[in-house]
């Protein structure tokens, strides 16, 4: 896998048009409503994808008009950014539809997780796709629900978002690797399998997260990656949040921690865990599709920030004087 040209790493900028589309289930009226408040309140126009009320069962509309919505956005121009109001299911529905060969050429800031992780991973078929892999905007009116210097960093390209530490008790294995990291939900990793939709994990970081799965459930994901061989030639691993994914107590189980060491036991990756994105509150935003260095002995994963970020370095500190 290798990484796209740098002049293909948009960054929001301040006061830059968010397209707000709800590919996936049925987003909460209330919970939008604050969500699109709080862009606006940074200052971003906020452009309303059509039916983001609508509701089909337990999708957020029919799968031809979620597809029209979306590729609306990619076709709109001024190239917008895009973030998805909330997870749930329904994007691998809709992936053939979309006009993803457009988006690639026309690469714009991304924001979502969960079932984003269709999309996500669809754009690194063809190299590195930056993404953001941080909260829906169902989120973004609950504060403690996400990190917001976090969010703002990497979607403004400060490098604060490029840099994240870990603690000497989160790595299960030490080493060193380098290369893009890609990745996301879990299932949604092992849904792609077999589509065209699945990219190359060789010379890859993968990062995974997941939510109200007990260990064996990871067990056979894990095993299903290994069997399909994604794990074979990969640079590192980096566990995000588990969230619900514990023994159910009285019932006889490995923990998680015992899944994951034995499923890469016959690698030689670093593997680091408990990574607060994903399925938690106060969750990071995590830059994907991205250059990346996991050095288990500096307790560091270093993201290649985008070349641009230098011009908002001045935008971040009054934001952040602002904050104080």
């Amino acid at each position: 896998m290798t990484a796209l040209p740098f002049a293909r790493a948009p960054v929001l900028r301040p006061g830059d048009p968010i397209a707000v589309l709800a590919p996936s289930s049925p987003v909460d009226p209330r919970l939008l409503k604050r969500g699109i408040a709080y862009l606006e309140r940074r200052g971003h126009t906020v452009i309303r994808g059509a039916g983001l009320a609508a509701r089909h069962g337990y999708l957020a509309g029919e799968d031809d008009e979620r597809a029209k919505a979306f590729n609306a956005a990619i076709a709109r121009e001024g190239s917008p950014a895009i973030a998805l109001a909330r997870g749930g299911y329904g994007f691998s529905r809709i992936l053939d539809r979309l006009d993803l060969d457009r988006l690639v050429l026309r690469p714009r800031p991304i924001l979502g997780y969960s079932d984003a992780t269709a999309l996500f991973m669809a754009l690194q078929r063809s190299g590195s796709y930056r993404v953001h892999y941080g909260p829906s905007v169902a989120d973004l009116g609950v504060p403690k629900a996400f990190d917001e210097t976090s969010l703002w960093d990497a979607l403004y390209g400060a490098p604060g978002a490029y840099n994240l530490s870990f603690k000497a008790g989160d790595v299960l294995r030490h080493g060193r690797g380098a290369g893009p990291i890609i990745g996301g939900c879990l299932s949604l990793l092992v849904s792609l399998l077999g589509t065209p939709y699945d990219p190359d994990y060789d010379g890859a970081i993968l990062f995974w997260e997941e939510v109200n799965e007990h260990p064996f459930r990871i067990d056979r994901m894990l095993t299903h990656l290994r069997n399909a061989g994604k794990l074979d030639r990969l640079r590192g691993m980096v566990v995000g949040s588990l969230t619900g994914c514990e023994a159910v107590k009285g019932k006889p189980s490995l923990t998680v921690r015992q899944v994951i060491l034995d499923r890469v036991a016959p690698f030689a990756f670093p593997v680091v865990w408990n990574v607060r994105a994903g399925h938690i509150a106060g969750k990071i935003t995590l830059p994907l599709g991205a250059p990346a260095t996991l050095s288990t002995w500096r307790r560091v994963l270093a993201i290649e920030p985008p070349v641009v970020y230098r011009a908002y370095r001045s935008v971040r500190g009054k934001r952040s004087a602002r904050r104080g």
